[in-house]
């Protein structure tokens, strides 16, 4: 074999391990984000059998917020005292799709999924 094309044939292994190397590792380094933007909604809990049970009808910001982490019993004394809360949570799979840490400061769960 003619050493300018060991030579190439080389050099071309190399960059391209090189490139698949550069690939995996700059996967590796930053691990995919699950949870959407974190978010604060001052509101009260609402109930409506249509739009799938319990959500948030914020104040601050306005607007409707699905909860996607339900738990019947919190959730429906809430509603039935129409008490003010502050929730803080993260979107999830929209700009209407809440997912609840912690209500008036303390952890909710929610229910766990059946």
């Amino acid at each position: 074999m003619d050493l300018k094309k060991l030579t190439g044939i080389v050099l071309c292994l190399g960059l391209f391990v090189s490139a698949c190397c550069s690939g995996v590792s700059s996967q590796s380094a930053s691990p995919p984000k699950i949870e959407g933007m974190k978010m604060v909604v001052k509101g009260k809990i609402d109930y409506l059998k249509n739009y799938g049970g319990h959500y948030v009808a914020g104040e601050d910001p306005p607007g409707a917020f699905f909860i996607v982490n339900q738990d019947p019993k919190v959730l429906e004394e809430l509603f039935k005292s129409q008490k003010m809360v502050i929730i803080t949570g993260h979107l999830t799979i929209g700009a209407d799709h809440l997912f609840i840490e912690k209500i008036d400061g303390k952890a909710y769960q929610g229910a766990e999924a059946k």
